[in-house]
């Protein structure tokens, strides 16, 4: 073995100069001093035809001495034929894969419902549909699943509470929870709280399975029906108006639920960008008849929201609420615990309609008095279409636009006549 070159108080004393500089020790151990004043061990060696050089670590941190047993140590991988850099590097691999694996070890021993919060102060709460999902996740998962340490959730517990929710006549929300659930195990696993998803090969088509898409419109003659049935079906004032006015505008009742007074003037309507699906505020250029809507809410305004919560003080009515409003005055069924008994009470002749068949009556009751269809798409506020279509044609149809309404809110008015049998007079 060569001679040791260095001492512990020439190292101590080494300083810096402009330029890198090795100080040798003997058998490949070295010291390279850099101009900041930094120190590092290394090992310098060949193994086979390659020349390598290890890090062995910082001075002082890493004395002489115990840089010179490093070296040693390498010298006996080495004679037995190992690459001490390849070996540290896998050693220090492992190292890190056990440290991982014990913190997911240690995270999958949170509950499923610890988690679930986590995500949900996180991600769940900032979304358009995150109180409507945290309802349906409270009443269809966290029951069965809440307590249970989220890695010992299987597969087959998820579904048994997803084919439970179909089981009850909800395929559709069924899907909806499926996909929940999915992006929550997603958010999980990138966070090394769960190894896998074990919701990954369920489809929609293994739990609620494949919807068809709805096409329901409500005919003229339904319309006048309508007219008739809303005063009469225990709805509240302000539900009955919300509906038509989203028949009267095309708006999703959603929208209209979290309506602002602040947001609407006596001849416009304009949904914030933060209440819109595609993320784009809709200016609504309100018909008579619309106006007429608003007046309504107006008379029993409190507070900021236009259809304000008749349970949550300080809150808005939701979509979900109405949605479910809507089902129970269209069901034959005994009446429900703590529902309404006006059971049937808006049956329509075309069948089950929801409240978002309204606004696809108002776009195929446009159609029919002849508004082109680059108007309805406007009117609606759908999403632009991609590519050169969506950079270059920006006109934005608001004339177009107020025509339509007005046309259709004249229709609409025509119809409510009929309900009440009032005759109109040109001009009305």
């Amino acid at each position: 073995m060569a001679s040791k070159l260095l001492n512990a108080i020439t190292v101590r004393d080494i300083k810096p100069d402009v330029v890198e500089r090795i100080h040798r020790d003997g058998n490949g151990l070295e010291l390279r001093v850099y101009p900041s004043g930094g120190k590092i061990w290394q090992l310098r060696y060949q193994f086979g035809t390659t020349r390598r050089i290890m890090r062995l670590g910082e001075y002082p941190a890493l004395s002489l001495a115990g840089a010179r047993i490093k070296a040693d140590d390498a010298h006996k991988l080495f004679d037995a034929g190992t690459d001490p850099k390849v070996y540290a590097e896998e050693q220090e691999q492992a190292k890190i894969e056990a440290e991982r694996i014990a913190k997911m070890e240690q995270a999958a021993r949170k509950t499923f419902s610890d988690v679930f919060i986590e995500w949900n102060s996180t991600k769940l709460s900032k979304r358009k549909d995150g109180e409507n999902l945290l309802r349906a996740i409270r009443k269809d998962i966290l029951p069965t699943l809440g307590e249970k340490e989220i890695g010992a959730v299987t597969r087959a517990d998820l579904m048994k509470c997803l084919d439970s929710v179909t089981s009850r006549g909800s395929p559709r929300m069924a899907n909806v929870l499926l996909n929940a659930l999915k992006t929550f195990y997603g958010w999980a696993q990138l966070r090394e709280i769960v190894s896998a998803d074990p919701l990954g090969p369920v489809r929609a088509a293994d739990v609620g399975g494949k919807l068809p898409s709805r096409d329901r419109v409500l005919s003229d003659a339904e319309i006048v029906d309508m007219f008739r049935k809303l005063p009469e079906c225990g709805l509240s004032p302000l539900v009955q108006t919300a509906l038509l006015i989203s028949l009267a505008t095309g708006c999703r009742i959603g929208e209209i639920c979290a309506a602002e007074w602040a947001h609407v003037t006596d001849t416009t309507w304009a949904i914030p960008a933060e209440n819109a699906k595609n993320g784009k505020e809709h200016k609504i250029t309100l018909s008579p008849f619309a106006q007429g809507l608003f007046r309504t809410l107006q008379t029993v305004r409190e507070g900021r929201w236009c259809v304000p919560s008749p349970k949550k003080i300080g809150s808005h009515q939701t979509r979900m609420s109405v949605g479910a409003a809507l089902y129970d005055r269209q069901t034959e069924a005994a009446q429900r615990q703590g529902r309404t008994a006006a059971t049937g009470s808006l049956v329509l002749d075309g069948g089950h309609w929801t409240a978002h068949d309204l606004r696809r009556t108002c776009a195929s009751g446009m159609q029919g008095l002849g508004v082109m269809p680059a108007v309805i798409d406007a009117v609606l506020n759908h999403k632009e279409s991609k590519g050169v279509t969506q950079i270059y044609q920006r006109y934005d149809y608001a004339k177009e636009m107020a025509d339509a309404w007005a046309k259709w809110g004249r229709h609409l008015t025509s119809l409510r006549a009929q309900a009440k049998g009032i005759a109109l007079v040109a001009g009305d």
